[in-house]
């Protein structure tokens, strides 16, 4: 797991020392593409230290939900559109179709929103190309439905159950830029399990994915 950590670190660290370059730091073009890159670099440290802390809590049962009610389609819709960022730098789109008529509910919001991003950075991460993502959301019974598919490369039918198991990740072929040290998709099912729903997925092979969660609304 180790150069999961090393790896953002020295991609930063290159981007600093090329932002020291007296050509690179008169070349506005160079200097917004080396911050962007220490940025995005950050961040991507940032979540790998938040699921790392958040799976060890989960582990010694030390995590606490703090329910409240909560505009469940207004926090889908700012974690959306803050991710949408990162999508547009691959020149893909991120769309929304809100179908829940009844959407305040107890939930804990920061985990709920730590959940719906690494569903998210999944969606993106394992789309080859220009990713294409639709998050969707509907009223089932007393269930709160969101449904976060992409068109990416999909996963064999036996991988299903297990992509749900701590540090197992998807083989990419020859995708190399798939980053990650396989612990998100285990929060997300914990993350469910405490909220009491369910988190299904459908996929099928260079077709895409299609993560399905289920909250109960009481």
């Amino acid at each position: 797991m180790s150069h999961e950590f090393k790896t953002p670190l020295a991609t930063i660290s290159v981007a600093t020392d090329s932002l020291a370059n007296d050509k690179i730091a008169t070349n506005p073009e160079k200097v917004k593409y080396y911050s962007e890159l220490i940025k995005q670099e950050n961040l991507r440290m940032k979540k790998q230290v938040e699921n790392v802390l958040n799976m060890s809590k989960l582990e010694r049962n030390e995590v606490e939900l703090f329910l409240k009610e909560t505009n469940v389609r207004e926090l889908i819709k700012r974690t959306t559109e803050s991710f949408n960022l990162i999508v547009k730098q691959r020149n893909g789109s991120l769309t929304q179709e809100f179908n829940a008529t009844n959407y305040t509910f107890k939930i804990d919001e920061f985990h709920i929103s730590n959940m719906l991003v690494n569903l998210l950075d999944n969606a993106n991460k394992y789309s080859p190309d220009a990713p294409e993502i639709h998050v969707k959301t509907r009223n089932e019974g007393n269930w709160y439905v969101i449904e976060i598919s992409d068109k990416g490369m999909g996963m064999e039918t036996e991988n299903k159950t297990k992509i749900f198991e701590k540090f197992f990740r998807e083989e990419t072929g020859n995708i190399h830029n798939v980053k990650g040290q396989g612990l998100g998709l285990s929060y997300v099912k914990k993350i469910a399990e405490l909220h009491k729903g369910q988190i299904i997925v459908d996929s099928h092979k260079d077709k895409g994915s299609t993560f399905t969660i289920k909250l109960p609304m009481s």
